[in-house]
C-alpha cells in the first residue's frame, strides 16, 4: 500500500530516517570547527577589504568567498609573492570548506585539510603538523597583517608571564611587616 505523504509524493520516511542515520555515522566532528573558521576568515577578508578598495561598498552582498579572495589577490598592495601564498591558502581553506559542507567522504575532507597544511606552510613554515584548523585561521590573519603568528604571541604571553610572576617577585624579595610592625622576610 503506498502511502502518500505531504509532499503527495510516494516518499518513504523510514528509508528517510535511516539515511538520515547513515550520514549522521559519517559526520566529520571537525566540520563545525572548519564551517565557523572559514565564516571568520571570511569577515576578515571583508575588513581587510574595505581598508584596500577605495569602493568596498560596490561589493554585492551574495558576493563569495572565491570572489573575495580573488578581488584581494588583485588588489593586493604587499609583496606579489606573499598576496600570491595568501591567495592559495585561502582558496585551500574554501576547498576545505567546501568538501564539508558538501558532504564528501572523511578521507577526501583529510585531503583537502593536506593540502591546506600545505598552503599555509609557505606563510608560516616553521607549523607543526599537528597544527590546529584555528590557529591557521589565526596564523593567516596575522599573515594579512604582516603581524607575529600565535606561536609566537603565546611564546611572548608566557615569557611574560614567566618574568611578572617569577622573575620579578623573586628579584624584589621584598620585606613584608606584619601586624606589629616587625619586619619578615
Amino acid at each position: 500500500m503506498r502511502r502518500w505523504g505531504l509532499a503527495k509524493v510516494d516518499y518513504d520516511g523510514f528509508a528517510g530516517i535511516h539515511r538520515m542515520a547513515q550520514a549522521e555515522a559519517t559526520v566529520d566532528q571537525r566540520a563545525a570547527v572548519i564551517l565557523t573558521f572559514h565564516a571568520a576568515l571570511e569577515r576578515e577578508i571583508d575588513v581587510v577589504l574595505a581598508a584596500l578598495l577605495s569602493r568596498p561598498d560596490k561589493l554585492k552582498k551574495g558576493f563569495g568567498f572565491a570572489n573575495k579572495i580573488d578581488v584581494l589577490a588583485a588588489a593586493w598592495k604587499g609583496d606579489p609573492d606573499a598576496g600570491d601564498r595568501l591567495h592559495l591558502v585561502l582558496r585551500r581553506f574554501n576547498d576545505l570548506r567546501n568538501s564539508v559542507a558538501h558532504g564528501d567522504t572523511i578521507d577526501e575532507v583529510e585531503r583537502w585539510l593536506t593540502k591546506l597544511l600545505d598552503a599555509y606552510r609557505a606563510i608560516d613554515p616553521d607549523v607543526d603538523v599537528h597544527v590546529e584548523i584555528g590557529e591557521m585561521a589565526q596564523g593567516i590573519c596575522s599573515f594579512m597583517a604582516d603581524g607575529p603568528t600565535p606561536r609566537e604571541i603565546v611564546k611572548v604571553a608566557k615569557a611574560l608571564d614567566q618574568l611578572v610572576n617569577v622573575t620579578m617577585p623573586a628579584a624584589l624579595a621584598f620585606r613584608v611587616r606584619d601586624e606589629g610592625g616587625a619586619r619578615t622576610e
